[in-house]
């Protein structure tokens, strides 16, 4: 009998020791699916079967030991709905982290509004976790923004500005992934009806949100360059809007000239009539709400006063005006 009994301890306690083994192994054994992988979670889900298509889809190995660490470190009922991108090579903990929107990742990065694909690959550089020739090509590709089902020529104006923590092994997709799901967090289903009641697509309203935010460094003046651009629009005006004609210059710092207004280039305001072809940067909210719902005025110029506000004509007799009142302050 107490053979018997010493038997069966040996053999739970080998069936123990295999566990811990393979929960060790698990927990320690980083793994990729070998190409981007798109999750929409929708509220509601149960955290089994979200361990079920991870293990599906070859992000984790084992969905009973993710669903047991889980529940263990009580983030199975801490689900947030939204999109998931899963491409690099995580360790467990780290896709729960991504899964459960943890702020115990390794990396905190803050975007600026107005900062474009070129800005924002800088300040992923400082991570060391990938070159920023990597994220801008990825960022700047067509195709990227069909995965995530974008009517865009890029990821610009759809990599949302804000603080973000990020996992040593995450890609550029998966980085993506965290900044156009904080953009449609943004994006309200109010702001899209107004967009269809204006006669805008979403794209186009976040094209001009771009340009507002570049013009703008006062929120109390975007609803307003916002009214000049609309009503230009509706004259069949050309926008004229400086910032497009030097999109697309990597690191462009200095003043931009007459010259560069005459820079040929799809997204030259100066040369081409209409909306550019995509965002020029990533708008911040402010600048969002001000292209949906512009303040009603007659402007049709602006020019810049020195300090960051501008002048505002709807003549061009006045807007020669404004430019000469410009340059006798510059000159003071």
């Amino acid at each position: 009998m107490r053979s018997q009994i010493r038997t069966g301890g040996l053999v739970i306690g080998a069936v123990l020791i295999i566990l811990a083994l393979h929960v060790l192994w698990f927990i320690y054994t980083p793994i990729s699916p070998g190409r981007p992988i798109r999750m929409d979670i929708t509220f509601g889900t149960s955290a089994w079967k979200i361990s079920k298509t991870l293990a599906k889809e070859h992000v984790i190995t084992d969905a009973p030991a993710f669903m047991a660490i889980a529940l263990v470190t009580r983030r199975a009922r801490n689900l947030q709905a939204g999109t998931y991108v899963f491409e690099g090579r995580h360790y467990p903990f780290e896709v729960m982290d991504i899964l459960f929107h943890g702020k115990s990742l390794r990396y905190k990065i803050t975007v600026p509004e107005g900062s474009d694909i070129f800005a924002i690959g800088d300040i992923l550089t400082t991570t060391g976790m990938f070159s920023r020739k990597e994220f801008i090509h990825t960022a700047g590709k067509r195709s990227t923004a069909e995965f995530f089902g974008l009517d865009a020529p890029t990821m610009e104006g759809f990599l949302f500005p804000d603080t973000y923590y990020l996992g040593p092994n995450m890609t550029a997709m998966e980085i993506i992934s965290r900044m156009v799901g904080r953009f449609r967090e943004v994006y309200t289903a109010e702001m899209r009806a107004r967009a269809k009641r204006i006669g805008l697509s979403d794209s186009e309203v976040i094209t001009l949100a771009s340009m507002i935010e570049k013009e703008a460094r006062s929120s109390v003046e975007k609803p307003i360059i916002s009214s000049v651009f609309h009503n230009r629009l509706k004259l069949g005006m050309p926008l004229q809007s400086d910032p497009t004609a030097v999109y697309g210059i990597e690191g462009f710092r200095r003043a931009i000239t007459p010259g560069d207004l005459r820079r040929k280039s799809p997204y030259n305001t100066y040369l081409n009539k209409g909306l550019p072809p995509g965002p020029i940067c990533n708008p911040g909210k402010d600048a969002i709400q001000a292209a949906l719902w512009p303040t009603e005025t007659t402007h049709l110029y602006f020019v810049s006063k020195g300090d960051g506000y501008h002048y505002f004509s709807s003549s061009f007799k006045d807007h020669n005006a404004a430019i000469a009142r410009s340059r006798t302050s510059a000159r003071r």
